[in-house]
C-alpha cells in the first residue's frame, strides 16, 4: 500500500500540564486503516496518576501494550520505549516535522501490518514514531489517535474504569447521560465544541490526552481575568514533544458548562501557546484545550459518527478491588 504524505503540525499528548497536539491532512478513504471486527463488550480502562485514560492495544499480534487514548491526536503513535522493543519496524522520515508547544522536530513514521484494540482490527495503518521527550517517563507504549477512534462511538467510564468503542452509539451507552452537546470534527478529526467558562462562550478542542485544561489569555480576558487578578499563581512550564517550554499561570474558575453538564470549582492553565495559532485561532480569539481533568468523575460518550458528546452527572468512584 502506498504511503500517503501527511502534514504534521503537532503530535497530541498532554502531560503534567504539557500539551502537544497533532494535525494531519485527512487521508483518502482507500488509504484509511480498515476495521474488521466490531464487538461492543466493555474493556478495562486504566487511569494513570496524571489522569490519562490508558487502553490495551496490540500491534502485529503482540501482547497488549498500554496506550493513552487521545481524541486530539490525529495519528496513533509509538513511544520510544516500545519502538526499542520492536527492532523490525521500518521507519521513514516524514517530509514534514512536528510542531510542539514551542518548537519543531523531525519525525518518522512506520507502517505496521495490524493494530488490534477493543475487539477491532485495523490493517496496514501508518503510525508515527515519537522522538524522546518529557512523556517518556509514563512507561506507556503509545498514543491511540483519531486515525483509529474517530470513526467510532467511544465510551469512557472514568470512575468505573471501563471503556468501549462501537461503530455507532448503542442504546445502553446513553443511560444516565443527561447532558448532550454537538461538536464538529476539524481537519485533524479532533472534536471542536463550544463550552461556557464562567458563563462566557469559548470554543474548545476536546483533548483526552491533555492532563489539564488550558485557555489562552483572550479566554481569560473574556471572564475578567488578568495577570494581576486574585487567585492567579505561577504554574509549571508547559512542555511539548520538542522539549521546548512555555510559561503558564493557573487560575480558578467557578464553573465550566458543557451542554447541560456543569463542572465547578476547578482550575485551568492560562498560556498563549503557539499551538492555538496552529489550530486556527486568531489573535484575540478565546480558545480552550478541554482536558481529561474535567471528566475525571464522569462517564461520557464521544459519538464521532453522530457528532455529539454525551456526559453523565458526577459519579462516585468504583470501590478498588483488594
Amino acid at each position: 500500500m502506498p504511503l500517503t504524505r501527511y502534514r504534521y503540525s503537532l503530535v497530541a499528548f498532554g502531560l503534567l500540564g504539557a500539551l502537544i497536539v497533532a494535525e494531519q491532512a485527512r487521508a483518502m478513504a482507500t488509504e484509511q486503516p480498515v476495521a474488521v471486527a466490531a464487538p461492543s463488550a466493555m474493556q478495562p480502562l486504566e487511569i494513570l496518576p496524571s489522569g490519562h485514560p490508558v487502553v490495551h492495544v496490540g500491534i502485529d499480534g503482540s501482547a497488549p501494550k498500554r496506550f493513552v487514548i487521545d481524541t486530539a491526536a490525529s495519528r496513533t503513535t509509538i513511544m520510544p520505549k516500545l519502538r526499542a522493543e520492536m527492532p523490525g519496524l521500518v521507519a521513514k522520515l516524514s517530509d514534514d516535522p512536528i510542531d510542539g508547544a514551542a518548537g519543531r522536530v523531525d519525525v518518522e513514521t512506520t507502517v505496521v501490518k495490524q493494530v488490534d484494540v477493543a475487539g477491532h482490527s485495523f490493517r496496514s495503518p501508518e503510525l508515527m514514531l515519537l522522538p524522546p521527550g518529557p512523556t517518556d517517563h509514563l512507561g506507556i507504549g503509545g498514543i491511540l489517535g483519531a486515525d483509529i477512534i474517530a470513526d467510532f462511538a467511544v465510551e469512557l467510564d472514568m470512575p468505573g474504569r471501563r471503556w468501549r468503542m462501537t461503530p455507532k452509539v448503542e442504546a445502553d451507552m446513553l443511560d444516565g447521560l443527561s447532558a448532550s452537546v454537538p461538536f464538529v470534527l476539524d481537519d485533524m478529526r479532533a472534536p471542536r465544541l463550544t463550552v461556557r467558562l464562567n458563563g462566557a462562550e469559548v470554543p474548545a478542542i476536546l483533548d483526552t490526552g491533555a492532563r489539564g485544561t488550558i485557555i489562552n489569555w483572550a479566554a481569560a480576558k473574556a471572564i475578567g481575568l488578568t495577570p494581576d487578578s486574585p487567585g492567579i499563581v505561577k504554574a509549571t512550564d508547559i512542555k511539548g514533544a520538542t522539549n521546548h517550554v512555555m510559561p503558564s499561570v493557573e487560575a480558578p474558575v467557578a464553573a465550566l458548562g458543557i451542554g447541560n453538564a456543569k463542572v465547578e470549582g476547578r482550575k485551568v492553565r492560562v498560556a498563549d501557546l503557539p499551538i492555538f495559532r496552529v489550530l486556527g485561532f486568531t489573535t484575540g480569539q478565546p480558545a480552550m484545550i478541554l482536558g481529561i481533568d474535567m471528566f475525571a468523575d464522569r462517564r461520557f460518550v464521544i459519538d464521532h459518527p453522530g457528532l455529539r458528546l454525551h456526559i453523565s452527572p458526577p459519579i462516585a468512584p468504583a470501590p478498588q478491588q483488594p
